[in-house]
């Protein structure tokens, strides 16, 4: 019989680029957006699930039906590897949403036992000729040509640390990560990088903003700027993230709808949600930053006490005005306030 190959991808846009190469195999995209909402261990647990699904659905506008059955899919296919492959490629960047995709990948297919399929991996942070590089996107298919057959085998230290980093992102609270960052961190040599941006999402023991929510407030703080352009000037200088657009203007409602609005919003009266076209002049919707959001940014007031929180970062979930895990960014350690 012909080996079979499964290759797992992280977006559609280069999925049908790897399709349309010819290279052989079956092509399975993780849609799976494991940057955001509550973690755990084993993302297909029902309870867990639910959860997630819901929180998709209040931020984004997912259905829940959706959510599921697409988890439960993607799910499967990874329980059924033993039986179906020769080969599994994982192909992967440099940023958070990629390197934290990787880590629960290979600690989830570390659980095959006596896994009988190689596992390779091509992972990069840029291509000759593509600058700035984002991501695998943006490849031709001759380019895509170019790296096939440059995978590596998986190393039992990328098993073991990729399993480290998904204990520790899973975990009720923040001290595992901050530990994790003090280690050896080069089997995998995007991953630092990568989870220094996560600790960054935490906020802040000065003002309570993430470090984005306080690069988007600086991005305006003296003039009215464009949806589209502030979203592409956040993917450049915070390329390390893998923001999407629906994952930014997740951002930009959380500083919008509040108790207290750091922004505003001028043009329409919301912003697009999934599978949402964009609304006609769009690219005329503007953002504002308010006297509130000035003040917070200058430290004279506290997006959480004034707005409180109701999120997750990894498995650590954010609630309330006061005693809530904020980052230090001088020890880059973790305290309550």
């Amino acid at each position: 019989m012909p080996l079979t190959t499964l290759h797992i991808v992280n977006g559609d846009a280069f999925g049908d680029k790897l399709r349309a190469s010819g290279i052989n195999g079956e092509i399975l995209v993780w849609h799976e957006s494991l940057y955001e909402g509550p973690i755990g261990m084993q993302m297909s647990h029902s309870a867990l699930l639910s959860m997630r699904a819901t929180y998709m659905n209040n931020r984004y506008g997912i259905p829940e039906d959706t959510f599921k059955s697409q988890t439960i899919q993607q799910e499967a296919k990874l329980d059924t590897l033993t039986d179906e492959v020769d080969e599994v490629v994982l192909w992967f960047e440099h940023d958070l949403y990629d390197q934290l995709m990787l880590c629960y990948l290979l600690s989830r297919i570390d659980e095959v036992t006596r896994r009988p399929f190689q596992l390779s991996l091509i992972c990069i942070d840029g291509f000759p000729g593509i600058d700035p590089f984002y991501g695998l996107g943006q490849l031709t298919v001759d380019q895509i040509l170019y790296l096939h057959g440059t995978w590596l085998p998986v190393s039992e230290n990328q098993h073991s640390l990729a399993c480290k980093v998904w204990t520790a992102y899973s975990a009720p609270e923040p001290m595992l990560m901050a530990t994790l960052l003090d280690e050896d961190l080069s089997g995998l040599p995007f991953l630092k990088k990568a989870l220094e941006a996560h600790i960054a999402r935490f906020p802040s023991m000065q003002n309570g903003l993430s470090a984005i929510q306080q690069l988007t407030l600086e991005l305006i703080v003296d003039d009215e700027v464009s949806v589209l352009s502030l979203f592409q000037t956040i993917s450049e200088q915070a390329s390390h993230y893998g923001l999407g657009d629906l994952q930014f203007f997740g951002i930009l409602n959380g500083l919008w709808h509040c108790e207290h609005p750091l922004i505003q919003v001028l043009g329409g009266e919301r912003l697009p949600r999934y599978n949402e076209a964009w609304p006609p002049q769009f690219e005329n919707y503007r953002v504002k930053i308010t006297e509130m959001g000035k003040l917070i940014l200058t430290c004279e007031q506290d997006y959480i006490f004034l707005n409180g929180i109701d999120d997750w970062i990894g498995g650590v979930h954010l609630h309330g005005r006061k005693d809530v895990w904020r980052r230090n960014a001088v020890t880059a350690g973790f305290s309550k306030l």
